[in-house]
Order: structure tokens, then sequence, then C-alpha cells
């Protein structure tokens, strides 16, 4: 026989009892973005952290003769062989000396798998939709259209990259 039955509230339940109401407004919370934050030179990027798979250490990069100057090489994930871009250099920045702090991110895009070199692996962060503002116009031309906005979070600007536009900018 249930203890509700007997008059006597259950302990779980008449906890669950005295807990205030939701209000209406309770899940209607703001938008957020759940983002991989890393750096390039000494800017800050972000891609969304639901086209990130995973984010290694780099343990070495074999060229590939007569790539594109932007894919760094190849590497060997776990008997997987992943081509490596260098995204500063796609995105015109000078080429990256790969240091102790550099990581290879690994994301898919267009259902492929792919690794990003990049100077370093910040934080992944939830930032509010609401402090994303558009790119300047100034800024963003057919060479930069890659740039989906800039969000202003905890003093910092951050960059924010639509994988499908640096990485296969005619597609």
């Amino acid at each position: 026989m249930p203890t509700e039955e007997r008059g006597v509230v259950d302990p779980l339940l008449g906890f669950a009892d005295a807990l205030p109401a939701a209000s209406p407004d309770a899940g209607a919370l703001a938008p957020m973005l759940h983002l991989l934050t890393f750096a390039l030179d000494r800017e800050e990027f972000a891609i969304p952290v639901t086209q990130v798979r995973e984010v290694i250490r780099v343990n070495g990069i074999t060229r590939v003769p007569q790539v594109p100057a932007h894919v760094r090489g190849v590497t060997n994930l776990r008997g997987r062989i992943l081509a490596v871009v260098e995204i500063r250099t796609r995105l015109g920045l000078t080429e990256a000396v790969v240091t102790p702090a550099s990581r290879i991110v690994v994301v898919e895009v267009r259902g492929r798998a792919l690794g990003l070199l990049v100077d370093r692996v910040s934080q992944v962060t939830k930032v509010p939709a609401e402090s994303v503002a558009p790119p300047p116009e100034e800024v963003v031309t057919a060479d930069t259209d890659y740039l989906t906005g800039v969000a202003r979070w905890d003093s910092r600007l951050i960059m924010l990259l639509d994988l499908d536009k640096v990485l296969l900018p005619n597609a």
C-alpha cells in the first residue's frame, strides 16, 4: 500500500511538493552557443562544438607533395590517416610554428574528418547568442565570408567561423 494512502507522505514527494512551482518563463532561457575556442596568432576564434570530434596533441605531421598550400600534411590518428589543414594560412595568416601548446582539432565537415592545426585550444564555452554581433560590413568580403559573427564575452572578442566556408570556399 503506498504511503500516501495511509495518510503519510513519502519524504521525497513531500520535498518535491515543498519546492516552488516553476514559473512559465523558467524554461525560456536565452539561447546559448556551445563553442570550442582556440587561438591563431594573438586572436581568438571559435567553432560550434557539434562539429568537433576531438582535440589531439601534434605528434607528427607528414608533408604531402603538391597539395594546396594550406594543407599541412597528414597524421596518423589511431591507424587512420587524417588530413591536417593549416588553418592560419587558410585565413591569410603566417604559417604556424608547432609548439607544445599546438593542437589538432579533429572536425567533421560534410561527412569528412579533417584536422585543424591551431596554436592552442582555449576552452569549450557557452556564449549567449545575444552576445554575437554580425561582423562589420567593412571586414566581410568574398574572401572573408567565413566569418559569421563576433562574440563579446568576458571582455574578449571571439570570431566565429563557418568551417564549410573556411575549408570549402567554392562549395
